[in-house]
């Protein structure tokens, strides 16, 4: 869900020595402008943007036969709910039929708050969201306001080649990770500006604001 999976074992080839854009400091709170209540074009789920954090709420349901249950290593019934795999308690479920259960499955996450590996910078009108990842490099999003109301969210994805990566920065170093070539780049500002003027981006996902009231979403205290 979102680019953020990213986060989670498969990052871009190229990323970042320090956090985007260089020389450029970081903000302590996010900008008004992007603050709202915001529905996921991928997926429906919502997005809270306040002054410290950024949480998505994801609200989902299923249907799945005993039988699946039962012959799952991951999934179990017990304590009067389904057990799922990531999840501390079980999920409730009701019987649609002799065979079939329906559950609902209700998830908050912190996609950002200002953690120690979290950075966020305010440029010409996007903010741009960096984590660091395990190897101290650091990934970039950046949230764009649109004239509509809406955010696009874009991960920064520069191409994996030595050939683009020398047309934005010669500062780099390469590291080999699973067979595959990993770029470390260091680009100035004017560097950094080749990459945005050339929109090496992958769009993640769409955010239009929307009205929760009278919805089954609880609105996150943040």
């Amino acid at each position: 869900i979102l680019c953020f999976v990213i986060l989670l074992g498969c990052e871009p080839s190229v990323v970042f020595k320090d956090a985007m854009p260089p020389n450029i400091p970081a903000v302590d709170s996010i900008p008004v402008l992007f603050h709202g209540v915001f529905m996921c074009e991928s997926d429906s789920s919502r997005i809270y943007i306040g002054k410290y954090s950024a949480v998505k709420e994801s609200y989902y349901e299923f249907v799945t036969s005993l039988d699946k249950v039962r012959e799952s290593e991951d999934c179990s019934i017990a304590a009067g709910g389904l057990y799922l795999p990531g999840r501390k308690e079980c999920v409730p479920f009701e019987y649609v039929n002799e065979d079939s259960i329906s559950a609902k499955v209700y998830e908050l996450d912190t996609i950002f708050a200002f953690k120690d590996k979290q950075v966020a910078k305010y440029y010409k009108g996007h903010l741009f969201l960096n984590e660091q990842n395990d190897n101290k490099n650091w990934v970039t999003w950046l949230l764009s306001p649109q004239e509509d109301g809406r955010l696009v969210l874009d991960l920064i994805v520069v191409p994996d080649k030595k050939k683009e990566v020398e047309e934005i920065t010669f500062d780099y170093e390469t590291v080999k990770e699973k067979e595959k070539v990993k770029f470390i780049i260091n680009p100035t500002l004017v560097e950094f500006e080749r990459i945005l003027d050339r929109e090496y981006f992958l769009e993640c996902d769409i955010l239009t604001p929307v009205n929760f009231e009278n919805s089954h979403f609880q609105v996150p205290v943040f």
